[in-house]
């Protein structure tokens, strides 16, 4: 099995200084649990994903923006529960 396989052609993507809210709407949106994150020219600059948000959530350390995390999260979920790598 190769990666082509299992990728999907349609890739969706946010910029730099997209909101974390805007980024967890899509995940949500798209069933995806990670975004390239691209340049005006297209150019990938980084990824971020589920996990990401999901550990900062548990961190706390971005208590800002936490209607991102409950949407992440769902209503009846709390932070404790959330996974988080090691």
């Amino acid at each position: 099995m190769n990666a082509a396989d299992l990728m999907t052609s349609f890739v969706v993507t946010v910029r730099p200084d997209a909101t974390i809210e805007y980024a967890a709407r899509l995940m949500l949106q798209y069933r995806i649990s990670g975004l390239p994150v691209t340049d005006s020219d297209g150019t990938v600059l980084g990824i971020i994903t589920e996990s990401d948000l999901l550990r900062r959530a548990k961190t706390g350390t971005e208590k800002r923006h936490a209607r991102w995390a409950v949407l992440l999260l769902g209503p009846g979920r709390r932070r404790a529960e959330a996974p988080c790598d090691p």
